[in-house]
């Protein structure tokens, strides 16, 4: 039904009868549509009436209209308003709704979106039942039974006549026949697909894998015509391919596939696997020496051939590199033009555990390259280190991809023995000396102090967490020192573990009187000397008794450091 902003509803009348009817007086199902101020269907019937051809006869006797409401009309034209029209003595609803019928039938208002073409390609399918009338468009089954019956029809004017027929109906026609197929076809895409791999992603073990693809054209693209085809080896076409999806790709939208969505453990990492729009399987199987080339499947037989468009290239795909230039490593687009023969050329490189720009737009060019980090600063890879800087101790169990820039040089002392009451030199501190009374002078940024402040509820019988990354350090913890404050009115009830990146854990304190308000741990049983150091460390505190809660107010880390 057409919906009126004004609702104008005046009187009601039917073409023949002598006075207006109230409109509680209208025969159940007949349809009466109402007319939008400034609508388009304002605009056409007011063009109708208008028009010095609508002669008086046209109106009586095509249109049907009320001989009296026909003379009105032609006496009293030209009409600025829909409510002038429905102003006219005779004109109400019902004539209205015939001359929106003949304005819509005689091209004076045009369809929206080829409405008519479809409601007639519909109604007169031999495949719409009355069923289908009845129960899925909703029409009154005196016009499902009608429409049926009088089928096929040439013109919406036909099939307005039909009964139970009025624009309430025609407008669930027109939404079903529109949302099902049957209006016209949609027109060739006038802007060309463009697609291109925005960040490539090779990490460790073998489903860290990622490749991002981005729409860097002007109308949204269908993914179940784009494909990604691995070329692996000493191969010149497809080692392995896949489509990449289902459903549409805006402009400026990316779309992140994997490898797979499953695995084991950090393979793939959590990150990665959160950040997969779709997994590909055998087409993200890339080593380093492997390129890519992302097509338009225009057959859509789901396979590159010869006749369809390649949208991107990553690396070329006649030639294998000389060794594995893109192993271990995140690259991200920063040129949008299509093709990348050489990734260095188009691409940034970050460490191979920065997945945070997953499913993150690229830059629109590569820009001004950032300024590089200096000593004791955060880094994601060697080169983004000032000269004579490394980049040490990343972790690598997914919750970072940041360490810090090193000076490699020895510092002198550096070996030395030392213990609690013996110090090192300046730039060196004292490992191992909470473990076996005496130590060794490293470096003194192979230690580091990280702090959590979760002011967290420590439920009765229940459990509370916290949790630090800590990075920029060598490859394997040595002292580790937890300083922790809590509130609890049962301290003997409490039981703290500290928890490393590798899993393992260690028992601080377990229902022991000597925990209390503020307390301090030297670990030195249940964590591992020989597992990596850098990672997420996760201290907690559990209630085994009930009846009392308290608070898991801060936690400190401090830990120092040594190469494996």
């Amino acid at each position: 039904m057409l919906r009126s902003v004004a609702r104008i509803a005046l009187a009601l009348t039917f073409v023949g009868c002598v006075a207006p009817l109230d409109p509680a007086s209208v025969p159940e199902g007949l349809d009466v549509p109402l007319i939008d101020a400034g609508s388009p269907e304002e605009a056409g019937v007011l063009a109708l009436v208008n028009d010095p051809a609508t002669t008086f006869e046209l109106l009586d006797v095509d249109v049907g209209l009320d001989r009296r409401a026909a003379r009105g009309l032609v006496d009293g034209r030209p009409f600025g308003t829909i409510a002038e029209v429905d102003a006219v003595p005779y004109v109400g609803r019902v004539a209205l709704a015939q001359l929106l019928a003949y304005a819509r039938d005689g091209g004076f208002i045009p369809a929206p979106d080829g409405r008519d073409a479809a409601i007639l390609a519909f109604v007169n399918d031999a495949a719409t039942t009355f069923e289908m009338l009845d129960d899925d468009v909703g029409l009154d089954r005196r016009a499902a039974e009608g429409i049926v019956a009088s089928r096929p029809f040439a013109t919406i004017a036909e099939l307005d006549a039909v009964p139970w027929v009025g624009a309430t109906a025609l407008e669930k026609l027109g939404e079903w026949a529109l949302a099902h197929g049957y209006g016209p076809s949609d027109p060739a895409p006038s802007d060309p697909v463009c697609v291109i791999v925005s960040e490539y992603m090779e990490g460790s073990g073998n489903n860290n894998k990622a490749v991002e693809l981005f729409n860097c054209g002007a109308a949204p693209v269908d993914l179940a015509r784009v494909g990604v085809c691995l070329v692996a080896n000493d191969d010149t076409d497809c080692s392995a391919q896949s489509l990449v999806g289902e459903g549409a790709l805006a402009p400026g939208a990316v779309w992140t596939t994997c490898r797979t969505q499953g695995g084991t453990f950090n393979d793939p990492f959590e990150p990665v696997r959160a950040a997969c729009d779709a997994a590909i399987g055998g087409a993200a199987v890339f080593n380093g020496d492997d390129r890519l080339v992302v097509f338009y499947d225009a057959d859509g037989d789901g396979r590159r051939g010869a006749a369809d468009p390649v949208l991107d290239t990553f690396g070329d795909p006649a030639v294998r590199p000389a060794g594995t230039p893109w192993a271990e490593t995140d690259l991200r687009r920063c040129d949008l033009t299509p093709g990348a023969p050489d990734p260095d050329a188009k691409f940034t490189r970050h460490a191979r555990t920065a997945w945070d720009h997953l499913g993150v737009p690229p830059p629109a060019d590569c820009g001004v390259e950032p300024p590089l980090a200096r000593e004791g600063e955060d880094c994601t890879d060697h080169a983004s280190c000032e000269a004579g800087l490394r980049c040490y101790g990343r972790p690598n169990d997914g919750s970072g991809d940041q360490g810090k820039c090193v000076d490699p040089t020895a510092v002198p002392g550096e070996g030395a023995s030392c213990d609690r009451y013996t110090p090192c030199s300046d730039g060196l501190i004292c490992a191992g000396w909470t473990l076996w009374a005496e130590g060794t002078c490293n470096p003194t940024w192979m230690a580091g102090r990280w702090s959590a402040r979760p002011e967290t509820e420590i439920p009765a019988g229940g459990a509370a967490s916290a949790s630090v990354v800590a990075y920029g350090l060598a490859s394997v913890p040595v002292d580790i020192e937890v300083q922790l404050h809590l509130e609890h009115p049962r301290y003997g009830d409490l039981r703290v573990t500290l928890t490393d990146p590798n899993g393992d854990a260690a028992v601080l304190w377990d229902r022991s009187p000597e925990l209390a308000a503020w307390s301090r741990s030297f670990v030195t049983t249940g964590i591992s000397r020989d597992d990596q150091v850098n990672g997420r460390w996760t201290v907690t505190v559990e209630d085994l008794a009930t009846g009392e809660t308290g608070t898991f107010v801060s936690f400190d880390l401090f830990i120092v450091s040594r190469w494996d």
